[in-house]
């Protein structure tokens, strides 16, 4: 993420940290955005182009702009994950996945490993019921993280994992509905040319970040 920050100022871009969108206005040839910057200040520019990819707030901008379309809407989907501590971490070398079931809200409870060689098993799947930012622990998930994890890691005792953190992904798709792939489009046909979405991106979106921002790209060059 260093490096993308890096080479985005080699490239002249100017990134505003702290700031939340206000309000979007279609305007000729573009857009107006209206900020309400770090400062506590309100703030506004114009643009021909706009790359919506808010994350969890994604369907709030497109709907600023005036796109109204119910099959945009995020649902908050929580994650949590437990720490596989000492010394049995360190009998973990690589990523473990689990068998997948059929039209799975998850990938299931895996093994991941980070970059200080920490290893974490998640995440489960809970759907939030309004869209808060919940990110407690759970501590009484405890065993059934266990018995999931113990099928694939069968020297896994119950007192080697402790709750480490919890995450929430952006679902279009409801409980029990077919996955859905990521909404990615220019939407000159709903009458906002240069406006381009970019909904529903979950953490596969990160590991093919340089892929969708080249197809983007695309997008970008196809409406000038």
């Amino acid at each position: 993420m260093k490096q993308y920050e890096t080479n985005s100022y080699n490239n002249g871009c100017q990134i505003v940290y702290g700031s939340e969108v206000t309000g979007i206005s279609q305007i000729k040839n573009g857009y107006k955005i209206d900020l309400f910057d770090a400062d506590k200040k309100n703030y506004s520019f114009t643009t021909k182009i706009v790359i919506n990819s808010a994350g969890l707030t994604s369907d709030k901008v497109s709907e600023m702009t005036g796109i109204s379309d119910e099959s945009l809407k995020i649902l908050f989907c929580k994650g949590e994950y437990f720490r596989i501590n000492p010394p049995k971490n360190r009998l973990i070398k690589r990523l473990v996945y689990p068998v997948p079931h059929q039209n799975m809200e998850g990938i299931g409870i895996h093994v991941t490993i980070d970059m200080g060689g920490g290893v974490k098993l998640g995440p489960d799947v809970k759907y939030l019921e309004s869209n808060i930012y919940d990110y407690k622990l759970t501590e009484s998930k405890k065993e059934a993280f266990y018995k999931s994890a113990k099928k694939f890691l069968p020297f896994l005792e119950l007192e080697d994992i402790t709750p480490e953190m919890a995450g929430i992904r952006p679902k279009l798709q409801k409980p029990g509905e077919p996955l859905r792939d990521f909404y990615i489009k220019e939407e000159t046909k709903r009458g906002y040319p240069g406006f381009i979405n970019l909904i529903g991106m979950e953490s596969p979106g990160l590991t093919s970040s340089i892929a969708i921002a080249n197809y983007v790209n695309g997008l970008i060059n196809n409406t000038i």
